[in-house]
């Protein structure tokens, strides 16, 4: 777009989305210059974006765009709404630099009498990046946690495997030493070996992860990916490949140097014996694999408790009370298009044709319905702020008479907005429990006067978490929209039948009343709560599964560490049962020794989950850090997998045929 275009009267311009000129116009290479009716208006197309651009992500759904036109009422008035502004900073200006000259130029430019009352507009700047992953940033640092725990987990088992394949090798390579190997040698073709170990490995990983990715973003629905910075971009680039490449060395080099350099210094004499199963060398490895075994459990152990923070806090706040009931609830969006002068008789006769339909019980409008952000207006309260300044940033909402029975929101006190609070009447308000507890602590404040326009208080309503349910409610008011109209409102209608059945004749409503009314998005209330609670979900579903998959490891490295301990005491064992120890004591003899390992671990992991899970303090509603049946779940889930781990080579053990064992060395 050029400038001038967003003035009145030559803004009949419009550039396309890629998908939308690829769907609509089978993307025809000639576009640009052709004319195409949007709203009953004519504009000319003038652009294709390209294919990968999708910003803001939060707004991934515009299929076209045209100039802001401000017209001159418009720009006279500074307090006709908010807007989004994008910029390219100066090279050493910083955004708080940048924020105090902006809002020294709207303070010069403002007419006395804003300045006077501090009133008139604001300006907030914030870092692109900041803002534009400021709701999924939290998330980061536990993730990123999590992958290193399944890592470190992973590492634990290499390094088992590799300790287990040296003892096996120990007379191997006590022969080669007594014929004159050198120990540099013996660790580099181990070494070697482990890398070759770790980079199948790593290919391998680096297959499922592809696998995943695509799974992942199949299993993500658009009206959900939409929430998550960057998703259309989620895949295995370069940088993910180096750093697994990266990863994979250092796992195979760091992991595979101690069971290398332990197995490179064995005692000649022990190890060129027979008998060799309870060297002292012997019994230093499987205390080091014992070792690793521990912190396998104990890993895993916290990362069970932080995916069982997760879901508990994440059922918390569906659980919680919205100060709204999403029930039945159909919501859709206008933007009227007609004669500015008919906005409110056209609403009037909507809401009235809506409540005729069979099954709708109550309807309503507001300009900002819940889980889809919200207004700001500047209100000054006498008194109750520094220097009787204004406070900026309430919450607030225009809405119809019924819109808090439509939307399930409870009076506390006074009255609803009535069809007699129109534009030649006194100014009235409904305001939150929030705001009264911050602006009238104490006080009745039915009657009082509030805010830049003097409106007076007539009620009271509950708190409502209409942008974020895991945030408490802001303080807020409502006006009648006869006296705040707007354009653009959000309809809700609360019945007793599907609300999906409803979108039918509600289209035809609405076409009737006027045929070149677009109608956005029909969701119900529950659907934009899902969408809104979409990056929590994801990141409580992840969790989970990782935490399976740890489990799933833990119980593979502790199983493999039984299993061989069981292989190295064939023999007892069958000296044991040659004696006339019963199968049961084998068993226990087995399962007892597993078992102080799963407890050291747990006990270990307890210990690191207290103090590690208090990072995920700012993910979590209605409960804490330390949450005791969170603990209890993870211990009671891991318990059994231990157990199962431990019995199997156990059980194993008890089949053990004496004069088998007997000869087995």
């Amino acid at each position: 777009m050029q400038k001038g275009e967003d003035e009145p009267g030559r803004d009949q311009v419009v550039v396309l989305r890629h998908s939308f000129w690829k769907r609509r116009f089978n993307s025809d290479p000639d576009i640009v210059g052709k004319t195409m009716t949007i709203n009953g208006r004519t504009f000319t197309i003038i652009g294709v974006m390209p294919e990968k651009f999708n910003f803001p992500a939060q707004f991934g759904h515009g299929q076209l765009w045209t100039p802001l036109t401000v017209y001159e009422k418009a720009k006279r008035d500074y307090n006709v709404g908010a807007h989004l502004a994008f910029g390219l900073l100066k090279p050493g200006v910083s955004i708080e630099e940048a924020n105090a000259e902006l809002d020294s130029i709207l303070r010069r430019t403002m007419p006395r009498r804003e300045q006077d009352m501090n009133a008139g507009p604001s300006v907030q700047m914030v870092g692109m990046t900041e803002d534009y992953v400021r709701d999924t940033r939290k998330y980061l640092a536990p993730l990123i946690g999590t992958v290193a725990f399944m890592l470190l987990i992973v590492c634990a088992n290499m390094a088992n495997m590799l300790f287990g394949r040296a003892l096996e090798r120990r007379k191997e390579i006590a022969v080669r030493l007594a014929l004159g190997a050198s120990r540099r040698r013996l660790v580099g073709q181990m070494l070697t070996e482990s890398m070759l170990l770790a980079l199948a490995g790593g290919f391998i990983g680096l297959l499922f992860s592809i696998w995943a990715v695509y799974l992942f973003k199949g299993a993500v629905p658009e009206e959900l990916a939409q929430f998550i910075p960057g998703f259309d971009r989620l895949g295995v680039n370069r940088i993910a490949l180096l750093f697994n490449l990266l990863i994979t060395m250092l796992t195979g080099v760091l992991f595979g140097l101690a069971p290398a350099w332990q197995s490179s210094k064995p005692n000649l004499n022990e190890s060129l014996k027979d008998g060799l199963k309870g060297s002292s060398s012997a019994g230093l490895r499987s205390r080091m694999r014992g070792a690793l075994v521990i912190v396998e459990v104990a890993l895993s152990l916290v990362l069970l408790i932080g995916a069982g923070l997760m879901v508990r806090s994440f059922a918390a706040m569906l659980r919680d009370d919205f100060g709204f009931k999403p029930e039945n609830v159909l919501s859709f969006e206008l933007m009227f298009r007609g004669d500015r002068s008919n906005v409110h008789s056209f609403y009037d006769r909507l809401i009235e044709r809506l409540e005729t339909l069979p099954g709708v019980t109550a309807v309503g409008a507001s300009n900002s319905l819940p889980m889809g952000g919200n207004e700001n207006a500047i209100i000054k309260v006498a008194g109750r702020t520094p220097s009787g300044k204004v406070e900026r940033l309430i919450d607030f909402r225009a809405v119809t008479p019924g819109y808090f029975k439509a939307i399930g929101m409870s009076l506390r006190r006074g009255r609803d907005f009535t069809a007699a609070d129109n534009e030649h009447a006194q100014k009235v308000v409904i305001v939150n429990e929030a705001l009264v507890r911050q602006f009238f602590p104490n006080q009745d404040v039915i009657g009082q006067r509030f805010g830049l326009g003097e409106q007076v208080i007539v009620g009271i309503v509950g708190d409502a978490k209409d942008d974020n349910l895991d945030k408490a409610a802001a303080p807020g008011f409502y006006a009648p929209f006869a006296q705040e109209t707007r354009s653009g409102m959000g309809v809700v209608l609360r019945s007793t039948v599907e609300p999906e059945a409803l979108i039918a004749a509600v289209r035809n409503v609405v076409t009737e009343l006027y045929q070149a009314q677009p109608i956005l998005g029909f969701k119900t209330m529950e659907q934009k709560i899902h969408e809104r609670t979409a990056p929590k979900r994801i990141m409580t579903v992840m969790m989970g599964m990782f935490a399976g998959i740890a489990l799933l490891l833990a119980g593979m490295g502790l199983y493999a560490v039984m299993a061989y301990a069981v292989s190295q005491r064939t023999r007892e064992i069958g000296v044991r049962l040659a004696l006339g120890a019963q199968s049961n004591n084998i068993l226990r003899l087995i399962l007892g020794s597993g078992l102080k390992l799963t407890l050291a671990g747990m006990a270990l992991g307890m210990a690191g989950a207290l103090a590690l899970t208090r990072v995920m303090e700012s993910l979590l509603y209605g409960i804490s850090a330390m949450d005791a049946p969170a603990f209890i779940l993870a211990s009671l889930t891991l318990a059994p997998a231990a157990l199962l781990a431990c019995w199997l080579p156990a059980r194993r053990a008890t089949r053990v045929d004496p004069m088998i064992a007997l000869r087995a060395e």
